[in-house]
């Protein structure tokens, strides 16, 4: 793909789709997706290097735009929808950018699941890839798909057909909510990336996109859970520069801490606001900060963590946040501990899973090497990044 196009591919996809579904509301949705696509390989044939609009999401826009309208009038079934009225009406680009109220529009939806929310968002809001949903929510690729044609079908009953004007929808704190979770799973999507594309390991873009979009949420409603969502991505954020060094990925307790950004983490403890309630947010947010400010963990640092997990699983009952949790009981050595547990967890995890692999193999290193070596070889087969590859062989010692 073109690289000056390719830099905001998702942001440009999660523009065009909302643009177009305020336009030709809820019963095209699958044209609107033909649409986008469209538009973006008709792009790769007809832009050159001397050749490329000045304004290319417009260019995106009245491309796709007209799309679903041939795909419309090719139809001909809803005999209640003018294509001549809406002709009539056309922007001339797409000037408003309608994702935040989108997310919006889609986290209040009334008869479509929590889960099914964020997949669909996921898609067609951030252009991420079946596969890409998949490897992040731990959701086969085929149900996935099932999903998001279904909430489609489900949208289309629940407006039956008729155009949304996303700017009057407002959201309550349910809906705030699920807007969080999709801007927490785009997140780490692009924090810690595994694919090949991403060859230092962060999509900065992706990253930003959700920040942005974070903080566009928290200027609207001023939720305390949003405000402690953006105080987390501030501090991930901040680490960011230090994270690769001399092309080589750098774990955590070995970063150039100078290299961190201080303004980025002042500006997360401006957010970083103690809830009334257990908040998952925000006890993930002090979790970041205790690693953050001390460069030599003691054995009551690790207990004071592990606590913050214990906490953290009355919040979340992510297999994610387990893993973590075992990681940490190993520090304080309660080995046997966080191998039962994560007997149980494999089991809600998808096989060979690649970050199960690692947890457990840096568990057994001390007390079984032959396993632990055996488990970084086989999740070091899996990974298709090289930065990812001489990082487990330059520091894990495996004895190949």
């Amino acid at each position: 793909m073109n690289s000056n196009l390719e830099i905001n591919y998702r942001a440009l996809y999660g523009k065009l789709f909302s643009g177009l579904l305020n336009l030709f509301g809820t019963n095209y949705v699958s044209e609107i997706e033909d649409a986008i696509q469209n538009s973006f390989l008709k792009s790769l044939k007809v832009w050159t290097k001397t050749n490329v609009p000045n304004n290319k999401e417009n260019w995106l826009f009245i491309v796709a735009r007209n799309d679903v309208l041939n795909q419309i009038k090719k139809q001909n079934e809803n005999h209640n929808f003018s294509v001549e009225q809406i002709e009539e009406t056309l922007p001339i680009g797409n000037e408003t950018d309608l994702r935040i109220q989108t997310i919006v529009f889609i986290a209040s939806l009334g008869n479509v699941s929590n889960q099914a929310k964020i997949l669909f968002a996921l898609k067609n809001i951030f252009g991420l890839s079946i596969a890409e949903i998949s490897s992040s929510t731990l959701i086969n690729q085929e149900a996935i798909y099932k999903s998001i044609n279904r909430t489609k079908k489900d949208i289309q009953l629940e407006f039956n057909g008729n155009t949304v004007d996303l700017n009057t929808i407002s959201a309550n704190q349910r809906a705030i909510a699920i807007a969080e979770e999709i801007f927490y799973a785009v997140f780490n999507i692009g924090f810690d990336s595994f694919s090949e594309k991403t060859e230092n390991i962060v999509n900065e873009d992706l990253c930003l996109e959700a920040f942005a979009l974070t903080k566009f949420l928290f200027s609207q409603y001023q939720s305390v859970s949003t405000s402690n969502l953006l105080a987390l991505f501030c501090f991930h954020i901040a680490r960011i520069p230090a994270k690769i060094d001399d092309e080589k990925l750098i774990s955590f307790f070995n970063q150039n801490r100078e290299k961190w950004n201080k303004e980025l983490l002042n500006l997360g403890f401006h957010y970083l606001i103690k809830p009334k309630e257990i908040s998952k947010f925000y006890l993930e947010a002090v979790i970041v900060i205790k690693y953050m400010s001390i460069s030599q963990l003691t054995q009551n640092d690790w207990n004071d963590i592990v606590k913050l997990y214990e906490l953290m699983q009355q919040v979340s009952q992510s297999p994610i946040v387990k893993l973590n949790y075992c990681f940490c009981l190993s520090k304080i050595g309660k080995t046997d501990d966080a191998l039962k547990i994560l007997s149980k967890i494999e089991k809600e995890l998808p096989n060979e899973h690649v970050y199960f692999s690692l947890v457990k193999a840096k568990i057994l290193k001390e007390i079984n090497p032959k396993e632990s070596d055996h488990l970084f070889i086989s999740a070091m087969n899996k990974m298709n990044q090289k930065i990812r590859k001489e990082y487990l062989l330059g520091n894990e010692l495996i004895r190949l």
